[in-house]
This record gives structure tokens, C-alpha cells and sequence, in this order.
């Protein structure tokens, strides 16, 4: 009985284990990416999470914003991607605390959520289309 017991326990802790975290390109309302170099950026002592969308409507330009160094697979040869210095700027209708936009490339702006946020409010819901 103890053994079966033991065993139980040991496949239920493998289980919890293997759960598999959402992607930002998934069709769902959770606002945190996968892991391992995901799109990280720094802005007003926050960190925000990339997500895939880049087609949100910016408001006024915020400042720096920086996106950190990043080496996902350390001891290959390769040093990661450096530091990335970009600009922040408001999403339409969205608290700054919420979430922002950084410039990618002129004229594309992607979305990035703050990590404290687990799920998407319903005004920024409303500017990725998860109505």
C-alpha cells in the first residue's frame, strides 16, 4: 500500500512538471509569454512582457525604454542578443502601468503588458481583439 502511495505521488509530481506555458501567439487572454528569452523590455522601473500583437494604437511618446541583454543558451559560442534601447509610448485607452508600445521599427509598434498583469483587463481586451 505504501508503495502504491509512493508511486502516485511521484507520477503526480511529474505531471504538475510537464504543464506546458501559453505562448503569446495563443489565442487567449493570459497575458504572460512563454519563457527563456522572451520579448522582456524595462520601462519606469517596470517590467513588461512581449505579446505578438503590433498593431495597437499608440498615444504620446513615454521615453526610454530598454530591452536587457539576453543569452537563452549560455556556453554555445554565441554572447545573445546585447541591451536594446527603444522608446515607449502609450496605448490608447490603457493605463502606462498596464501596458505599452515600443517602436520596433518606424511606423510598428508591438505591444508589451507589465508582468504583474495575469490577465488582460477589458480595455486592453478591446486593443488586441479579445472582446
Amino acid at each position: 500500500m505504501k508503495a502504491s502511495l509512493l508511486l502516485a505521488a511521484a507520477l503526480a509530481s511529474l505531471a504538475v512538471g510537464c504543464t506546458s506555458v501559453s505562448s503569446p501567439d495563443d489565442d487567449t487572454d493570459d497575458a504572460r509569454p512563454a519563457p527563456s528569452c522572451a520579448y522582456v523590455v524595462e520601462y519606469d522601473g517596470r517590467t513588461y512582457l512581449g505579446r505578438s500583437e503590433t498593431d495597437v494604437p499608440v498615444g504620446k511618446s513615454l521615453g526610454d525604454a530598454t530591452r536587457p541583454a539576453c543569452d537563452d543558451t549560455p556556453g554555445d559560442g554565441d554572447d545573445g542578443e546585447g541591451p536594446a534601447l527603444m522608446t515607449a509610448f502609450a496605448v490608447r485607452g490603457v493605463d502606462p502601468a498596464v501596458a505599452v508600445a515600443v517602436a520596433e521599427d518606424p511606423g510598428e509598434y508591438r505591444l508589451v503588458v507589465a508582468d504583474s498583469v495575469r490577465e488582460l483587463p477589458p480595455e486592453l481586451r478591446k486593443v488586441t481583439g479579445h472582446s
